[in-house]
């Protein structure tokens, strides 16, 4: 039955016809983000790009909690001996995951005030906020979990009705799309969750880190692809 059980190409293929063009796709996708939220030329969007990329890799601890009780067992000659110990929560904040994507929302936030009344915006965002935080779940060893494409799906279509609220153009929905998704993603499933936190387990939880409280740039980028995609 084995001999008839194999993958479809070799590995190394599958890492040039699948794995590679995705990450290509990622990259000028990204780029193509920036480009049009901050009419920059494309050199310009993939530095800042690459500044989110290699920020991934840096978390900043923010503070320490008790995490959960960790139980183990050993036997010894037939008699079983238990260990309780209690393993600390470290809460992190991730550089390229959640800093630089907030800093660059509230750039856009600041360019589009001027078309928004901060209240329409503001009520838009808790609207997305709680929405997100509804459909997100603590899972231990994991993190905060989310729909994929519930929170960029959701920040479009509110940045959609905030723009008909506010009689202003819909050129602008990119815009409105990027800074209602990340601000909301990291209030909605993540702020909004740290009273969740001791459900995750213990190590270090990073905000906007891959495998935690991921999704926050990826909200931002998909937020701006759905509403290209709408105008």
């Amino acid at each position: 039955m084995k001999d008839y059980v194999f993958p479809p190409v070799i590995f190394p293929l599958f890492l040039i016809l699948v794995v590679l063009p995705f990450l290509i796709f990622f990259v000028f996708a990204g780029s193509a983000v920036f480009g049009i939220i901050f009419g920059i030329e494309s050199e310009k969007a993939l530095i800042i790009f690459a500044m989110i990329v290699i920020g991934s890799l840096v978390n900043i601890p923010l503070f320490e909690k008790k995490g959960v009780e960790v139980v183990r067992r050993y036997e010894i000659f037939g008699i079983i001996y238990t260990i309780r110990s209690r393993k600390n929560l470290t809460i992190a904040v991730n550089l390229g995951g959640c800093v630089i994507p907030a800093i660059l929302a509230f750039k856009v936030l600041y360019d589009i005030i001027n078309s928004i009344p901060f209240i329409v915006f503001l009520g838009s965002f808790l609207l997305s906020s709680f929405i997100i935080y509804a459909f997100s779940r603590p899972i231990p060893g994991v993190g905060i979990v989310v729909p994929m494409f519930l929170p960029p799906l959701v920040a479009t279509l509110v940045a959609f009705l905030a723009l008909v609220i506010s009689n202003a153009s819909t050129i602008l929905l990119p815009k409105v799309s990027f800074a209602i998704g990340v601000l909301s993603a990291l209030f909605g499933a993540d702020i909004l969750h740290l009273k969740d936190i001791e459900k995750v387990g213990y190590g270090i939880v990073s905000i906007g880190g891959a495998g935690t409280f991921d999704g926050i740039f990826l909200t931002g980028i998909f937020a701006v692809i759905f509403s290209v995609l709408i105008i």
